[in-house]
This record gives C-alpha cells, structure tokens and sequence, in this order.
C-alpha cells in the first residue's frame, strides 16, 4: 500500500469508527432503557405479589383466630365450654384439674 493509498483510506475508516462509536452509544442507551422498563416491571410484579402474600397471611389469621375457631367448634363439632368446678382430663399426660 502506497502512503497515497493509505492517506486516502484513513479519513474513511476514522468516519467509520466515529460511526460505529455514536451507534454503539445509541444502542447502549436502548438497552439501559430496555432493561429499566423490564426491572419496573419486575418491580411491580414484586409489590402485586407481597400485597397477594399480606391479603392472604390477613386472611389466614381471621380464619385461626382463637374466637372463629371456638364459635366453629361450638356450631359443628359440639364443643362445650368448662364450667366452674368441672375437671378437665387431659388424655396424653393423664393430668386431672380442676377449674
């Protein structure tokens, strides 16, 4: 190659490579947008998903509350409550007390 040649060529290949450089700056510019709007997304797949988990951990308590369960035994399995002077035997220790 002659230094004619190559004279002529340099100012073509630095075009080409401020070129390459704004397109590659454009498209890392996309990509951070692109992967912004992915995280936000994701972000709000998150919340939706702890508001799910809260609504459901609320509602696992009102139905194991100690009052629904003793109104449930009550009305469906026939509970009765311990009156005064009642002894209450417990079956596993065999343990007699009296109230």
């Amino acid at each position: 190659m002659s230094s004619k040649t190559a004279s002529e060529v340099k100012p073509f290949i630095s075009v080409i490579i401020i070129i390459m450089t704004l397109f590659s700056l454009v498209f890392f510019k996309m990509e951070v947008r692109r992967m912004g709007y992915s995280m936000l997304k994701q972000v709000q797949e998150y919340k939706t998903m702890k508001d799910m988990h809260r609504l459901k951990v609320i509602k696992y308590a009102r139905i194991t509350s100690p009052e629904r369960l003793r109104r449930m035994a009550k009305t469906h399995l026939t509970l009765s409550e311990a009156e005064l002077g009642q002894i209450i035997q417990i079956s596993g220790e065999k343990i007699a007390l009296k109230q």
